[in-house]
């Protein structure tokens, strides 16, 4: 029986525009009322997801950057962290370099969850560093490259280029240093890639299975809801693992079920189908 729902957000939790549909707003509100536990599991920093927290009103500790981070929002202080240690840092960043792949460096809140750029990137770079930042330039700060490694609570490393230029950089980092790499796009007019680059041993899966210890339950209790990359090793460590309808064909693949996409409560379904419905003692068959 489900007792932890765990949902990622963006192309989940939210729909095409970016909102919580009433829909799926009052599925999420008859799970809590039933006694289940419900959580968010992102990609995403504590600055962008909290205001998706305070609108639902769910206040259980977040599991956020990929896994790495376990941020209590009621005391506003880490859980569980896993930042880059300085050894392993140095040599994600030398491997960038290399490639011609200027890293991002992602701070967790202890250090004001700051932007940290290389200061002499290439004008094709810069361009590419414009887009991705965006609107966050005031979080930014560029350092030398030499005083990268040295950054405490970095808990992401974002490199982004197109695909083909990704993947042999994060394979090569995986097979050294065991580094796991989340890939997603295309995005913006440039159609870029990128891929989220983390400590050994991080993903949503560990995340919630911290979060989960610390209620006393386990990974077999939790049913998952996502769509994409970092998704799958939390879908494939749940005890239900749920796709949604929009996610690619090889996520969807290695869900346990699959539901309606975001664009049409896919969420929605799945609480009936998993958790409500098991909570009646009406099982649904999985499909």
């Amino acid at each position: 029986m489900a007792r932890l729902l765990v949902l990622d957000i963006d192309g989940t939790l939210l729909d095409p525009s970016d909102i919580v549909t009433p829909t799926v707003r009052e599925a999420i509100a008859e799970a809590r009322a039933r006694g289940v536990e419900v959580a968010l599991a992102t990609g995403r920093r504590v600055r962008s997801t909290r205001p998706v927290v305070e609108d639902l009103g769910i206040y259980l500790p977040l599991v956020v950057y990929n896994g790495a981070l376990v941020w209590s929002t009621e005391e506003d202080r880490p859980l569980h962290e896993t930042p880059f240690t300085r050894d392993v840092l140095e040599k994600v960043i030398a491997a960038a370099r290399e490639a011609g792949l200027p890293p991002v460096l992602l701070q967790g809140p202890q250090a004001g969850e700051r932007i940290i750029l290389p200061d002499d990137l290439p004008p094709e770079s810069e361009a590419a560093v414009a887009g991705y930042v965006g609107p966050r330039v005031q979080e930014t700060i560029r350092l030398p490259w030499s005083a990268l490694p040295e950054q405490q609570h970095v808990l992401t490393v974002d490199l982004f280029s197109s695909d083909e230029r990704l993947r042999p950089v994060t394979t090569e980092l995986a097979n050294q240093l065991g580094i796991p790499a989340y890939h997603h796009g295309p995005w913006g007019p440039a159609n870029l890639w990128a891929a989220n680059l983390h400590m050994p041993g991080v993903s949503k899966a560990s995340g919630v299975a911290k979060l989960a210890a610390d209620l006393g339950l386990t990974l077999a209790d939790v049913v998952a809801v996502g769509d994409g990359d970092n998704d799958l090793p939390l879908l494939e460590a749940a005890g239900l693992g749920v796709a949604m309808g929009n996610a690619p064909e090889h996520v969807q693949a290695r869900a346990d079920v699959v539901v309606r996409g975001h664009d049409e409560d896919g969420v929605a379904e799945a609480i009936e189908r998993f958790v409500l419905a098991r909570l009646d003692g009406r099982e649904q068959r999985r499909s």
